[in-house]
């Protein structure tokens, strides 16, 4: 292995009005949970809302850290860690099909969506063994505490 590392990325759930915000990559043709990487001197907080902002160019605020994921893909001698974060945002309907500025300067288009709850079992979203956990804590108001979800697909 070259050079591996360990990577440190925040998601982020947001749900308001029983929908969930997702970001669509149209290279990939699948949908995502909005955040990134951590950066060196960042706490998982200030990465939160600087991703949002950047992405969406709303203000975050944070709820809670809902989940914790390991991200192994080797063939790109890739270990990422995932925290997962409830948190809200100040901004609603004028975030449907906003196109993420960062990906135009990467050479590929993505934007945000708003999912139905109900509809998202059926979306394609990573990491997609998620989607039940999400539904299943939402309806208890994600009362429990953070869960270590390991390698989840």
């Amino acid at each position: 292995m070259n050079n591996p590392i360990v990577n440190v990325r925040v998601r982020l759930i947001i749900i308001k009005n029983d929908k969930i915000l997702l970001h669509f990559t149209e290279d990939g043709h699948y949908y995502f949970y909005p955040g990134g990487h951590l950066e060196f001197g960042e706490t998982i907080i200030e990465a939160c809302v600087r991703e949002i902002k950047e992405e969406t160019t709303a203000q975050f605020t944070f709820q809670k850290i809902l989940y914790i994921r390991d991200f192994i893909h080797l063939p790109e001698n890739e270990h990422s860690l995932e925290f997962f974060i409830l948190g809200d945002i100040d901004k609603y309907e004028e975030l449907e099909g906003f196109v993420d500025p960062q990906s135009a300067q990467k050479g590929f288009k993505s934007w945000q969506n708003w999912i139905d709850l109900d509809k998202l079992p059926a979306t394609n979203v990573k990491p997609k063994s998620l989607t039940p956990i999400i539904l299943s804590d939402f309806k208890s108001n994600f009362s429990e505490g953070t869960k270590y979800l390991g390698q989840i697909a």
